[in-house]
């Protein structure tokens, strides 16, 4: 199901900068979306298109990551308890790969994590999870509801909510400190998965 409280709220941002004639534009009426493949599919590429015909990503992307609204609290306890127990970043790293709770891809390079989210088929087998009842082009891929309806490739300002939003609140959740986080693809970009590069603070030993 669409959240179309979170919807109203990124609407509400995108109106108090750009007024009702342009939210309406972009958003259209949220609640006459029907719960089906067609509607969602032709609602979420205009609401993509739209938005990137504003021509303004610095404030869509910033949008877009503050208002992620997905959390994953147990892996934030755990990314805390291993960053706390570990002598480094390269032991931290390796712990949270071997450990598992976090799902991803990951590869350190200085202080920078590269996750990389396994595809949504791979991940809900681990989680013995269903995937998405709908078909289309990057349902077996992607994890948002949303995005997963597309059929087409979008532009990378909506996938900064499941990287740079999702990422930089578990990470600064886990370690109580802001955490930058920097989006380098995603499977409905044309990337082989979805990636982030995560700048992690320095462990003092």
């Amino acid at each position: 199901m669409m959240n179309t409280e979170w919807i109203s709220q990124l609407a509400g941002d995108v109106e108090k900068r750009y007024g009702k004639e342009t939210r309406s534009k972009i958003f259209g009426d949220i609640n006459s979306v029907k719960n089906n493949h067609k509607s969602v599919s032709e609602w979420f590429e205009n609401f993509v298109d739209r938005m990137d015909e504003l021509g303004d990503k610095k404030f869509l992307t910033a949008m877009m990551a503050d208002r992620c609204p997905c959390r994953y609290a147990e892996a934030e306890e755990d990314i805390k308890n291993l960053y706390e127990e570990s002598k480094n970043l390269e032991e931290f790293v390796s712990r949270l790969d071997e450990n598992g709770i976090f799902q991803d891809k990951v590869e350190l390079r200085g202080n920078v994590l590269y996750a990389t989210k396994l595809s949504w088929s791979d991940c809900r087998k681990l989680l013995g999870i269903n995937g998405h009842s709908h078909k289309g082009c990057y349902t077996e891929s992607c994890h948002c509801y949303l995005a997963s309806h597309t059929n087409k490739q979008i532009s990378d300002i909506f996938c900064y909510c499941c990287t740079v939003g999702y990422y930089g609140k578990m990470f600064k959740n886990a370690l109580g400190v802001d955490v930058k986080v920097e989006f380098v693809d995603s499977v409905i970009t044309g990337g082989a998965g979805c990636t982030a590069a995560i700048h992690l603070p320095e462990k003092n030993t």
